[in-house]
């Protein structure tokens, strides 16, 4: 008994001392101080270019927050959106009536315009084919001019005169040149009647999500029926792709054993999805390969090819537009450049790194000030599902994250990336792999728990054997000595 109420005690202690060893800022290698009252929940911080640079898994895995205390307090990452959508909105257009003959076939008309000195359409003549220039009779198509529109468009609205109520169908067809055309739309319903005291309106025509110049509007005429002047017509918009705000870090080339291979480290583990590369010389047209890499000795993996050009067009400079790859994360990149053609001739190339940082969002338990930690090879990622940490979360959404500075709604920051904000806390030590030795430890107090006891259920086993072995023992001996004969 003795023993074991020894045992118990030693595992007890054992135990609270590894729990003891909890996470403390000095176990991560550099920290930054977040700016944050601790008055709100939720905070979101940007990661800063340092972060990157301190890091030693491309997961993140090892970035913690700390409050004032020195406790660890919950974090998760957002979805890292790399561009969002622009909603469409509801734009006023221009009409230009054509006039024409009312049986007049649309294809055959012949439309000129001109242009104002804003590129403008200033005024719109019709001619029939065949017949020359001739007095119109009645407006047979409307023209929509949509060439300073920068993206396509989802519905049109229309209204238009009628002293009674109307109803017909609507004929929508696009061109890029005036001359040749393609239907859109062939038979849209719309009306404005009044039944029994309610309007019924149907005035939005869908169209199909394509980019063209310009759009002609005709009523279709199948009955013959008196066909309404259309007044006024607005657009909906598209929606539009905007690429997200991206975090850009220049980086000189080194040149490799072989030609046209120009290696270049990033010195660190930047999420780099858009690559600009800067050719020495003008007039340089070359295919690239990007390959990357983990370690300086790895092996290169291929991730991409593209073409890069640096081009002298009309006195102005072209140059290739953005190399798109998926986020790489690593630290080696290599621009590998063919060399039929001469490459890229003499000098060195320069690269442009581009990628969105990370948002990490943090509960904030305990009190300021906040900080930070990241850099240690040997702890595991203790991220947190964003869903976890936001009940209800909505990528559309930012609701209860904001930053108590000045009570903005807006993201927190962080002290600025440079060498005089970042803290060194355990130091580049902590960026090798170390042996855990509290998880070890704990492991091992566990496994002498266990043999303890087995050790102790064994005794135990062998003590009742022994127990019953006597007590059978004495049982026969008084039945021997009760059952002997008289003499």
């Amino acid at each position: 008994m003795k023993v074991s109420v020894f045992i118990g005690f030693f595992l007890a202690a054992q135990v609270a001392t590894v729990a003891q060893g909890a996470e403390k800022p000095a176990d991560y290698a550099y920290g930054l101080t977040i700016e944050a009252s601790g008055s709100e929940a939720l905070y979101d911080v940007t990661l800063p270019t340092a972060v990157y640079q301190g890091v030693t898994r491309r997961d993140l895995g090892d970035v913690r927050v700390f409050n004032g205390a020195g406790e660890v307090v919950p974090h998760a990452w957002r979805p890292r959106r790399t561009e969002k959508a622009e909603a469409g909105q509801r734009v006023p257009l221009t009409l230009f009536p054509l006039k024409a003959a009312s049986d007049v076939n649309l294809d055959g008309l012949s439309i000129n315009v001109t242009r104002g000195a804003n590129g403008m359409l200033g005024a719109v003549s019709v001619n029939v084919q065949g017949e020359g220039s001739k007095p119109g009779v009645e407006t047979v198509a409307y023209l929509i001019d949509l060439s300073s529109q920068d993206r396509a468009l989802r519905a049109i609205e229309l209204d238009w005169k009628s002293a009674e109520g109307f109803s017909g169908k609507l004929r929508v067809d696009a061109s890029d040149d005036l001359a040749n055309w393609r239907a859109l739309v062939t038979s849209a319903p719309l009306l404005n009647l009044n039944v029994g005291g309610q309007r019924l309106q149907q005035k939005r025509v869908e169209l199909p999500q394509q980019k063209v110049k310009y759009l002609r509007l005709a009523w279709v005429r199948a009955d013959k029926p008196v066909a309404p002047e259309i007044t006024t017509v607005s657009a909906e918009l598209a929606d539009k792709s905007i690429e997200a705000v991206r975090e850009w870090r220049k980086f000189s080339a080194t040149q490799s054993e072989k030609a046209g291979e120009y290696v270049f480290d990033l010195k660190g583990l930047f999420p780099v999805d858009r690559l600009r590369l800067e050719l020495p010389q003008v007039n340089t047209i070359a295919q690239v390969e990007v390959l990357v890499r983990g370690k300086a000795d790895a092996p290169w993996q291929s991730v991409t090819r593209s073409v890069a050009y640096r081009l002298n067009q009309a006195g102005a400079e072209v140059q290739s537009p953005d190399i798109q790859l998926s986020a790489a994360g690593e630290r080696w990149m290599m621009i590998r450049v063919d060399q039929r053609g001469g490459g890229i001739g003499g000098g060195m190339p320069v690269l442009n790194a581009g990628w969105v940082p990370h948002q990490l969002v943090f509960a904030a338990r305990g009190g300021p000030p906040f900080m930070l930690a990241y850099g240690n090879a040997s702890m595991p990622s203790e991220a947190l599902p964003i869903a976890s940490l936001i009940p209800g979360y909505r990528e559309d959404s930012v609701t209860n994250v904001r930053a108590a500075k000045n009570g903005e709604p807006r993201p927190i920051s962080v002290q600025a990336a440079g060498s005089s904000a970042q803290k060194e806390l355990g130091g580049q030590a902590r960026l090798q792999h170390q042996t855990d030795w509290k998880r070890w430890s704990l492991w091992g107090v566990l496994g002498l728990g266990v043999l303890a006891l087995g050790v102790m259920a064994v005794r135990l086993v062998r003590q009742l054997g022994q127990g019953e072995a006597k007590g059978v023992s004495g049982n026969s001996d008084a039945k021997g000595k009760g059952d002997a004969p008289l003499e």
